[in-house]
C-alpha cells in the first residue's frame, strides 16, 4: 500500500487521462514495430489420455507436468507466470475473470522428471491455496490510479512515456525483465459441443501478447482434443 500510494502521488503531478484514440494509436504503433509467430500443437485423444495418465501417475496437475517439460532444458531458474481463475462464485462463464500467480523453479537434472514435476506442482499449490498469493495481483493493481495502469500499457506499446510510468513499468515487469513463460490453461471448455447439425471438434486459444512474458502459452481442451499454442516474438524482433 505504501508503495502504490507513493507511485500514485508521483503520477498525480503528470497525470494524463487517455481516450480510445490513444489506445488505437498505441495499437497501430506497437504492431508497426513488432511481429509475432504462433506455433500450434494438437493432442488427439490417445496423446491426451497418455499425458493425463503420466501426470496422474506422478501425482501432479497436467499444467505442472507441462511446465516441467517446458523448463527441463533451461540452464537457469525459470520464472513462470500462470493465469488463475479469480471467480469466487464458481461460475464458468466465458469471460476474463482471472488473477495470477508466478512460480520460480530451476529444473534439477539429478532428480527424475516426475520428482521435478512434483516440485513445480507443490509450488503452484502453495500459492493457489493461499488467498494472499492468489489475489495479490488483483489487489495490488487495484490500488494503482486507473490512468497510471493505462500509462503502463502505453509505455509497453512505445506510444507514451513519462519518468514515473517508465519506472513503474520496469519494476512491474513491463520492460526487459519479463517472465520466461506466461501460461493460461483454460482446461476443458465448459460449453455444449453440439449445435443442431454442427459440432465443435476443437478450439484453438491464441493468447494475447502480454507485457510480462516472452513465451506466451495458451491451452484449451475440447472433448478429447487439447490444443496448445505458443506465441513468441518473431526472430529479430525485440520484446520491450
Amino acid at each position: 500500500r505504501l508503495l502504490t500510494q507513493r507511485w500514485n502521488r508521483k503520477w498525480s503531478k503528470v497525470r494524463k487521462v487517455f481516450g480510445f484514440a490513444d489506445m488505437d494509436e498505441a495499437y497501430k504503433y506497437f504492431w508497426a514495430h513488432h511481429r509475432t509467430v504462433t506455433e500450434i500443437t494438437r493432442y488427439g485423444k490417445e496423446e491426451l489420455q497418455d499425458l493425463l495418465g503420466r501426470a496422474k501417475a506422478a501425482g501432479v496437475s497436467l499444467t505442472a507436468y507441462l511446465i516441467s517439460d517446458m523448463i527441463k532444458n533451461m540452464k537457469s531458474k525459470a520464472d513462470v507466470a500462470l493465469a488463475v481463475d479469480g471467480r469466487g462464485d464458481g461460475n464458468r462463464s466465458m469471460g476474463n475473470q482471472a488473477t495470477g500467480i508466478s512460480v520460480c523453479y530451476r529444473y534439477n537434472a539429478e532428480m527424475s522428471f516426475e520428482e521435478n514435476a512434483r516440485c513445480v506442482h507443490n509450488l503452484m499449490q502453495t500459492k493457489l491455496s493461499d488467498d494472499r498469493y492468489r489475489y495479490f495481483v488483483l489487489q495490488f493493481m487495484g490500488m494503482l490510479d486507473s490512468t497510471l495502469k493505462d500509462a503502463l500499457n502505453l509505455e509497453y506499446a512505445g506510444y507514451f512515456t513519462s519518468k514515473i510510468s517508465s519506472r513503474v513499468a520496469e519494476l512491474l515487469g513491463y520492460g526487459t525483465k519479463v517472465k520466461d513463460i506466461s501460461i493460461t490453461n483454460l482446461t476443458r471448455a465448459d460449453i455444449p459441443l453440439e449445435y443442431g447439425g454442427y459440432r465443435i471438434g476443437e478450439i484453438t486459444f491464441i493468447p494475447p501478447v502480454v507485457s510480462y512474458g516472452k513465451n506466451v502459452i495458451g491451452i484449451v481442451t475440447t472433448g478429447d482434443v487439447m490444443v496448445m499454442t505458443r506465441r513468441v516474438y518473431a526472430e529479430g524482433d525485440v520484446c520491450r
